[in-house]
């Protein structure tokens, strides 16, 4: 079978667990799904390839970061929402590095500022900037007020993330 016949069979099934196990297993097929991310392929390949790229990295099977910075470069040409919330996931899963770190942050600023993103894209920023504040305490402020300037309308998921970055910021 190959790649996109098995994200295809993903999309058909959604068995998390036996798409996680079996990427893990495969180390070529496994690569073979990081380069349909990676070229963005037609839809419903990208989206699905990192749908279940979001879920091997949860499950702590695969070390991902080797892949850290041809993720984060991902962020700045994807403007797939599907793509970039499960690759801003992903992310938050990861120790964030050096690697376009400026650029990075900006970057998931925008996201939390764009009302045209989805909510899920949104948190996920909020909770990879958690990250950043770690780092850089002096961040924490401005990206507090910008985190609370876009509450409005937002569902429960972006205020426990607001919530969670306030506690966090606090510990600094």
């Amino acid at each position: 079978m190959n790649i996109h016949e098995k994200i295809l069979e993903i999309r058909t099934t959604r068995d998390k667990k036996a798409f996680v196990d079996y990427f893990v297993s495969q180390p070529k097929e496994f690569e073979a799904l990081m380069e349909v991310i990676f070229n963005l392929e037609e839809y419903p390949y990208k989206e699905y390839a990192s749908w279940i790229l979001m879920h091997i990295m949860k499950s702590k099977g695969v070390d991902l970061r080797a892949y850290y910075p041809r993720l984060i470069d991902l962020l700045f040409v994807c403007e797939n929402q599907s793509v970039l919330r499960s690759v801003v996931s992903t992310i938050n899963e990861m120790q964030v590095t050096d690697y376009r770190e400026s650029e990075l942050v900006d970057l998931l600023i925008s996201f939390v500022q764009d009302y045209d993103n989805k909510v899920a894209l949104q948190v996920y920023s909020i909770y990879v900037l958690i990250q950043f504040i770690q780092k850089h305490p002096e961040l924490k402020d401005e990206i507090a007020e910008i985190i609370a300037l876009h509450r409005s309308g937002k569902t429960a998921a972006y205020k426990v993330a607001e919530r969670n970055f306030t506690k966090a910021a606090a510990k600094i």
